[in-house]
C-alpha cells in the first residue's frame, strides 16, 4: 500500500462560514443588516446587533470574530438569502 506524502490542506470551519456568510451577504445586498433584523428579532437587538458587528469584522480580518457568533449570523443569513438546507 503506497501513502501520499502530500498532506491536503483543509479549510478550517471558521473560514467556511465566512466564506458561507460573504455569499449570503452578497445575495442580500448592502442593506443586510436591517434585513437581517428583519426576519429575526435576535438580531434586532443590542447583543444580536454585537453579533453582527463581529462577523462582519471577522468577515474583514478572519483572527476575529467567534465561531458559534460567525455560525449563528450565517445560517441566518443565508434563511434571508434563500439559501435553504445548508448544515455544518
Amino acid at each position: 500500500m503506497e501513502t501520499s506524502l502530500v498532506v491536503r490542506r483543509r479549510v478550517p470551519i471558521k473560514q467556511r462560514l465566512l466564506d458561507r456568510f460573504g455569499k449570503a451577504r452578497e445575495i442580500v445586498g448592502p442593506g443586510w443588516r436591517s434585513e437581517l433584523a428583519r426576519f429575526d428579532p435576535f438580531f434586532n437587538t443590542r447583543e444580536g446587533e454585537a453579533y453582527m458587528r463581529s462577523v462582519a469584522q471577522a468577515y474583514s480580518d478572519n483572527k476575529r470574530g467567534h465561531v458559534d457568533r460567525i455560525e449563528c449570523v450565517t445560517l441566518a443569513l443565508e434563511k434571508v438569502a434563500g439559501i435553504e438546507g445548508r448544515d455544518l
